[in-house]
């Protein structure tokens, strides 16, 4: 089976992944992000998800943590990020060596 990429927001943060033919998933409610999720979660690798939307299921995602894939990676949509994306991987570095360091 050969696994791919996918995206998932709004469709401004989402639609200049589509030009480089990686696999968009338009959402911005809780409902639309739920079903890609599922949708994307069973063929791909690795799902970068707006800020926005992973705070819209961040519970669901978390049953993910365990799993070797799909990896998920929020990023800043194109209003910006909330620093939900670093907070994330200061907690993944500090759980990984013993200390954050990539903090200040």
């Amino acid at each position: 089976m050969a696994y791919s990429i996918a995206v998932m927001g709004d469709k401004e943060s989402t639609l200049s992944f589509k030009a480089i033919g990686i696999r968009v998933y338009e959402c911005s409610t809780r409902a639309g992000a739920l079903k890609a999720l599922r949708s994307a979660a069973e063929e791909t690798a690795i799902i970068y998800v707006t800020e926005e939307v992973y705070q819209l299921i961040s519970e669901e995602i978390k049953e993910f943590d365990d799993k070797p894939l799909p990896a998920i990676i929020p990023f800043p949509g194109i209003r910006g990020g909330n620093g939900l994306g670093i907070d994330l991987l200061n907690k993944s570095v500090e759980t990984a060596v013993g200390s954050n360091i990539l903090q200040d």
